[in-house]
């Protein structure tokens, strides 16, 4: 659970993880999709409510000369498709872990444990946890530490061994961020206590997945390059239909006039918008998400110099359908 809660609740830090489209023109094999010939959607779309986290600042007012002249007016929403994981994958998958123990079903998932580890897989996401106990273990700074392209070899090989690696994913870096302090000649020098090799998903058209939780997949590594868990986030998708979007100039309102989520902003500030991005979004698991859906990403800096973020959905309010019953309970 502590893995989970520090995965969901990193919303901020998680966008960071991907690259959100910026101002230049995009051009990709999608492009078809934002063609005037292709029939945009029509139906509502049933979205989640856009999670209130952030930071409880407001705009008194807020300028931009951010350029938005390439961004485009239509992009494709795309429909979250089951990965329909049966029990004999589920076996498969377990098997390969070392797994030999009685597979345990519940109604949305997977599991099986054994004396030093425990496994399990979301029957509609195929978004799987595996954790060694140990892993609750390794809070003290590592002692041998192996290069990055080491832990992405071993990554990337217990992955495919093990049938974890997703088809649309991609390496995105090894993150050394979860530190431990210890004095030395008192002085503090803060070294990492578990190291992590990061993969995102592919783009969606030429447009970064990567808002809120973003589908990514983890593998944890201890002392002397040892995995001690793997864990994943992850929809599958296909195409729906293509919206029109707001105007890059209706985000920035939405922004002012609190209609989306804030990140660090002060109480009555003022502000400066430098860049306007597009990316599509990932809700936590849990969330009976429906469809992915892009979103404006803003940013720039608030008058004490501090860099802020805004997220407000890119589908004009008027086409999307909030459903609260689709968010998590527990």
């Amino acid at each position: 659970m502590r893995r989970h809660i520090r995965w969901i609740a990193a919303v901020a830090a998680a966008i960071a993880l991907g690259t959100s489209a910026a101002c230049a023109p995009v051009s990709t094999g999608a492009d078809r999709f934002r063609s005037k010939e292709v029939a945009l959607g029509t139906s509502p779309i049933t979205v989640t409510p856009m999670d209130p986290t952030g930071s409880s600042g407001s705009f008194a007012s807020l300028k931009s000369k951010a350029p938005t002249s390439g961004l485009p007016d239509r992009l494709m929403v795309y429909k979250v498709v089951s990965a329909n994981v049966t029990r004999d994958e589920f076996q498969k998958k377990a098997t390969k872990l070392g797994f030999t123990g009685k597979i345990i079903e519940g109604a949305d998932r997977f599991g099986v444990m054994s004396s030093t580890a425990n496994f399990s897989v979301e029957k509609y996401s195929g978004s799987f946890d595996y954790m060694k106990y140990s892993f609750g273990e390794q809070a003290f700074a590592l002692k041998k530490v192996l290069s990055d392209a080491e832990y992405r070899r071993r990554a990337e090989e217990f992955l495919t061994s093990t049938g974890l690696m997703e088809e649309d994913a991609v390496f995105h870096d090894i993150n050394r961020g979860d530190t431990v302090g210890t004095v030395e000649n008192g002085k503090e020098i803060r070294a990492p206590y578990i190291i992590e090799a990061r993969f995102g998903h592919k783009p969606l058209g030429g447009i970064p997945f990567d808002i809120g939780v973003g589908p990514k997949i983890l593998v944890q590594f201890g002392e002397d390059g040892e995995i001690l868990g793997a864990m994943s986030v992850w929809r599958h998708v296909k195409p729906y239909a293509p919206y029109a979007l707001k105007k890059p100039a209706q985000a920035v309102d939405d922004v002012r006039t609190l209609k989306a989520q804030l990140f660090d902003v002060r109480p009555n500030d003022s502000g400066e918008v430098t860049s306007v991005a597009l990316g599509y979004t990932n809700d936590p698991l849990g969330y009976d998400q429906k469809y992915v859906i892009p979103d404006y990403t803003i940013r720039g800096t608030t008058r004490s110099g501090q860099s802020f973020l805004g997220i407000t959905h890119a589908i004009p309010d008027e086409m999307l359908k909030v459903d609260p019953s689709l968010v998590a309970n527990d």
